[in-house]
Parts: C-alpha cells; structure tokens; sequence
C-alpha cells in the first residue's frame, strides 16, 4: 500500500514538473538571443545566410520563405487538413539518419486577410484560453515576426510537448514541426536553430499585402 502511494503521488507531480521545466526552458531560450540565433542573424548547423537559400512563393496566399537548399518543398491538397478554399498547406521536407522523407516545418495558411483589430481580437482569445488553463497548453508566448505580433504555443501530452507559432496577420498562418522518434531534440520547444535552421527559417516568414 506504501508503494502505491509513492507511486500515485509521483504520478501526480509528474505533469507539474513537466510544465514547469518546459516553461523555464522556453523562458530562458527566449531570453537568450544567441541561443535564439538573433543577435547575428547565425543559422545552425552551420548553414549559410538566410541570403543564401531558395525562396518560396506561394502567389495565392502571398506566403515567401527562405529555405536551405538541402531541403525540399512540398504543397499539400488543403482539404483534408481543414484549411478552407483558397488556403495553403506546405511542407518544407529534409532528411535525418532515422527519419528521411520527414516534415521539418509545415505551413498552414487560411485564405483572406485579418484586419488588425480582428486579430487583435483572436490573440486575446488565445491568451484568455491559456489563462484559463486549457488542458496540455503549458506557456503562450509572443514574437515578432514579418512585421506583426506571432504568439507561440507549447502544448504537452504523454511526456512530449509541441510548438505552434501562430501569425495572426495579415494572414492566419500556424507553423508547426513534425520532426519525432529520434530526431524529437531538434523541435524541442521554443523552435530554435538545431541541425536544421528551423528558428531561422520561420523568421524569413513574409506576407504579400494587397495594396491599400
């Protein structure tokens, strides 16, 4: 009966523990503009400037990235996601020794601009969910990307956690990685720059406007 004890009350510290680990390690990454590849701009895996890579255009929604030319580009049929008419679904696809063939980041875009106060409106939805502690949803946390406010979600389950960075404007864009099994380190939360310049990829995230 001891043992049971001990056993269900390490089980009910376990997701405590969990969160708080991840939140700090988000908190200190984000903090850490090196560790972040911000303050020069650095990649990792010592890849080339983001000057160097490919570009990508998506000329229906007005999404462009920059990419490593080792890796690949790959357009999905967004019905079967749940993106509506005119969206987009794009994977940016790489290699790793265990998993070739793997989505490194995947892009999912809603069709239609959002004006700023409708998306001032969705993002203080998304803060008022976590604040009412959403179930698995362990920090949201801002950035700036393409110009705009981007908030960063991290959601855990089962001993593993997972980022979205969601762009509200002037685009609903969610970028998410599905690097897992053996290569889970390299989308570990925050998204950062690992064997594959994730971090840096997503910061090169721009979005044709239409003209005012």
């Amino acid at each position: 009966m001891k043992l049971a004890a001990i056993q269900s009350s390490l089980r009910s510290f376990g997701r405590p523990l969990l969160a708080l680990a991840v939140t700090m390690i988000f908190a200190l990454a984000l903090d850490s503009r090196i560790a972040l590849g911000m303050e020069h701009g650095g990649v990792g895996g010592g890849a080339a400037s983001p000057a160097d890579w490919v570009p990508y255009h998506n000329s229906a929604t007005g999404l462009s990235f920059r990419y490593p030319p080792s890796l690949r580009i790959r357009e999905r049929d967004p019905r079967p996601f749940r993106v509506p008419e005119g969206g987009e679904v794009t994977d940016l696809v790489g290699d790793t020794a265990t998993n070739p063939d793997t989505t490194l980041l995947r892009f999912l875009v809603n069709p239609g601009e959002i004006t700023p106060e409708i998306a001032a409106r969705r993002a203080r939805g998304l803060r008022e969910n976590h604040a009412n502690d959403t179930p698995n949803r362990e920090s949201l946390t801002p950035m700036q990307l393409d110009g705009h406010e981007a908030l960063v979600e991290v959601s855990c389950g089962r001993g593993a956690c997972q980022w979205y960075v969601n762009l509200l404007q002037p685009r609903e864009c969610t970028i998410l990685s599905l690097l897992g099994g053996t290569d889970a380190n390299e989308a570990f939360p925050p998204p950062h720059d690992g064997s594959f310049p994730l971090l840096s990829i997503i910061r090169t995230v721009h979005f044709d406007t239409s003209p005012k």
